[in-house]
């Protein structure tokens, strides 16, 4: 058996571990005769996180073991169904419930009331997970830009780790396969350790299944342990914007002019332009690391200009707070001077009578089904 079996073999036994109290629990239930599928039935309707995750984790080794097989090599990932796991993790203790013939069964009540107790702390559970998943995909848009063959091109060919760091930040704050499937390959592929914990903290924090590769043996580079890390700013990202072939290739499809204090309104927005499939600017989602409130100063101003020359077209998001913008009214002036196609989306909330006569010279829209773009 080699080091990578070794190791899956490590990580295999203890995540089995995790597994021993709730399947005790389950056993409890289980009256005098019982089939492995009241068993496995039972596990996944009272403790419905751990099945998620068991799947999750199922996926995850199912498919870095067929990637090895496509390419002739042995299989290394051997994580058995979820449902044989189930089975497997509860067999002793099975063998030993159905030899017992003395064994006391819980009465119809006790029964209940622990079926309702393991249930809402499940639930408990399950409720904190998908709320720390959502809260950050919130600021995910779960769509793929166009340019992101050209960034995950670039990674693998270039050999600077800052601008390594960048591509993975600027594919960060989107969601789709073949983004989730990069992020893997730099935890397989690169070297430099602090690179990999970037990848691993995207992909835990979208909720998958991730296994830090281990730093090499052997003979090291000297870049295999450099801490990368990227200045940030309105200043660096301006001068990025007029060097970088990076920052060159992005497109977007609508800008999105708003009052920051809408967030809410505004996330939602965005979501539903992404499942009609449109990649939405937003600068406190686009450039999160470089347009911070408390940094704003005039080379904000020309980095907004270039991000709406990349956008197709040009959306001012109206309510009440936008009327107390300075950045909205200018915003909306330099989209109209470069002639873009200007929409008006209007806050439901917000009244016909309270709207400045001027911005009803642009296309109005209540739907972003109404949106009409034209390939550039």
């Amino acid at each position: 058996m080699g080091k990578t079996a070794r190791q899956f073999n490590k990580i295999y036994i203890d995540y089995k571990k995790k597994f021993k109290k709730s399947i005790q629990q389950v056993l409890k239930l289980m009256p005098y005769t019982f089939s492995d599928d009241d068993i496995v039935n039972t596990f996944k309707e009272l403790y419905p996180h751990l099945w998620d995750d068991l799947n999750k984790q199922y996926n995850f080794w199912h498919n870095k073991n067929m990637v090895l097989l496509k390419y002739g090599k042995k299989s290394r990932y051997n994580f058995i169904k979820p449902y044989n796991f189930i089975l497997d993790c509860s067999f002793h203790s099975v063998k030993k419930l159905r030899k017992d013939k003395n064994r006391i069964i819980l009465g119809k009540d006790d029964m209940e009331n622990l079926k309702n107790e393991i249930k809402q702390i499940s639930k408990s559970k399950f409720d904190k997970r998908k709320q720390k998943v959502d809260g950050t995909l919130r600021f995910i848009q779960e769509i793929e830009p166009q340019y992101t063959s050209f960034f995950i091109d670039k990674y693998f060919k270039t050999y600077d780790l800052h601008q390594k760091l960048e591509i993975m930040r600027e594919l960060s704050k989107y969601k789709s396969s073949n983004i989730t499937e990069f992020f893997y390959k730099v935890n397989s592929c690169t070297r430099n350790f602090s690179l990999k914990e970037e990848a691993q903290n995207y992909i835990q924090s979208i909720g998958l299944p991730f296994m830090l590769r281990r730093k090499k043996k052997g003979k090291k580079n000297y870049i295999d342990n450099e801490i990368v890390k990227n200045n940030s700013g309105p200043e660096v990202l301006k001068q990025r914007l007029y060097v970088d072939d990076l920052e060159k290739v992005k497109r977007f499809d609508v800008f999105i002019s708003h009052n920051s204090n809408d967030m809410n309104q505004i996330v939602e927005f965005y979501k539903t332009l992404n499942t009609k499939g449109y990649v939405a600017y937003i600068d406190w989602v686009n450039d999160k690391y470089d347009l911070k409130r408390e940094w704003c100063n005039a080379s904000t101003s020309e980095i907004i200009k270039l991000r709406i020359h990349q956008s197709k077209i040009f959306i001012i998001f109206l309510t009440e707070l936008t009327f107390k913008s300075q950045w909205c009214p200018w915003e909306l002036g330099y989209a109209d001077a470069l002639d873009k196609k200007i929409y008006v989306y209007n806050s439901p909330n917000l009244k016909n009578e309270d709207i400045p006569i001027f911005y009803k010279g642009y296309t109005e829209i209540k739907s972003v089904d109404e949106i009409i773009i034209e390939n550039y």
